[in-house]
């Protein structure tokens, strides 16, 4: 784990789906992680209970092997989908390259998983930097390959089960990858410099590379406006750096706008608010969360920076659900915990009992997933 904490210090110094399901479930809101844990791997379901606190409801096997602590920081080893019959967890193996895939209650957030789980799709060994999970119209599962430097696509049947379609060599390690709204392109990041963008085929599970286009720092998470017209990619840099790069009508990327403030250490994961106002930056290694403003160009100004609550060491993955206002961080620590933010204008803050322990699970850094997610309109 300390060597890729050094790594990651002297890049930072080197570099410059989920449809919602309607109010019928009484707007129940739940979490799940990937625990990330080296021989045998789990996820937990959580429920969020009023005001932002979490219970734990259960852990359940993935039957694989985490990546332990060598996982990148903007990457995502959890995702949802929805397709036409089931509600579906996706959570990445990356000890032995195989992804688990689960049905979820809406009702109760409990799991089931899916007869076959968990799947093969052609590559094979472990991924040491994990595997980053995407989702495309309930259609397309993305799984980047950090070891095997890939992305591999899998078809999601109705019933959640896998099916491996067509894999496709990178000129760099895959980290962040997210699918605009419209559902037309993958965007992703590779670990330490360039960006990129892919035109999705669906039927034929197809992608077809439109860059790589090159970065200022190293570029490690991403999200997508709403409108589908601005990425934003979080860096691994000595302070808080996030690359707005706009998306072209036909998918192409350009950088316009590169904001650094002095605040934060480290800004590897990003989220966009649900109205696309503010931006919010995970500082993993100063274990903080920035809030941005974002202009009607895509350009980002600062608010505030807000430490975390102790025990929870450094701060990973950010996401937001559909039926809840909160903002949840995983926090790496053993046992893994998440954080539970409050959005209070320009600055958020931290709920009574924040963070929330899940499992012990080695201080290896953790995933993280809300179901239902939050969506655009």
């Amino acid at each position: 784990m300390r060597s890729l904490w050094n790594l990651l210090r002297v890049l930072s110094l080197t570099s410059t789906g989920f449809i919602l399901c309607p109010g019928a479930l009484q707007g129940q809101q739940f979490l799940y992680t990937n625990d990330n844990i080296s021989k045998t791997n789990s996820t937990t379901a959580l429920k969020v209970k009023t005001g932002g606190a979490l219970k734990v409801l259960k852990t359940y096997t993935t039957g694989g092997a985490g990546a332990g602590g060598q996982v990148y920081f903007g990457l995502s080893s959890i995702t949802s989908a929805q397709t036409s019959s089931e509600t579906c967890l996706f959570v990445s193996n990356g000890g032995n390259s195989t992804i688990a895939a689960f049905t979820v209650d809406l009702s109760t957030g409990g799991l089931k998983a899916v007869s076959g789980s968990p799947f093969s799709y052609g590559v094979s060994g472990a991924q040491e930097g994990g595997i980053g999970l995407a989702a495309g119209n309930g259609e397309l599962l993305f799984a980047g390959n950090t070891t095997d430097n890939s992305i591999a696509l899998l078809k999601i049947s109705p019933n959640c089960a896998l099916a491996a379609a067509n894999k496709y060599k990178l000129s760099g390690s895959p980290d962040g990858m997210k699918v605009t709204p419209n559902g037309a392109y993958l965007v992703a990041s590779y670990f330490g410099g360039q960006v990129d963008s892919f035109k999705i085929g669906y039927s034929a599970g197809t992608l077809t590379e439109l860059g790589p286009f090159s970065s200022k720092g190293a570029t490690a998470g991403v999200d997508i406006s709403c409108n589908g017209s601005f990425a934003y990619f979080g860096d691994l840099a000595a302070n808080t750096q996030v690359e707005v790069f706009s998306i072209g009508t036909k998918g192409k990327l350009k950088a316009v706008h590169n904001f650094t403030n002095s605040n934060g250490e480290n800004s590897s994961s990003v989220l966009l608010s649900a109205n696309g106002e503010k931006l919010y930056v995970s500082n993993t290694q100063s274990n903080e969360i920035t809030t941005l403003s974002v202009g009607s160009k895509g350009g980002l100004t600062y608010d505030t920076t807000v430490k975390l609550n102790k025990p929870g060491m450094y701060a990973l993955g950010l996401t937001m659900g559909e039926n809840n206002p909160h903002l949840f961080v995983s926090e790496q620590g053993n046992p893994e915990a998440i954080g539970v933010l409050t959005p209070k204008g320009k600055t958020v803050k931290e709920v009574t009992g924040s963070p929330f322990h899940v499992i012990d699970n080695g201080d290896n850094p953790a995933g993280v997933a809300a179901v239902p997610a939050l969506t655009c309109p």
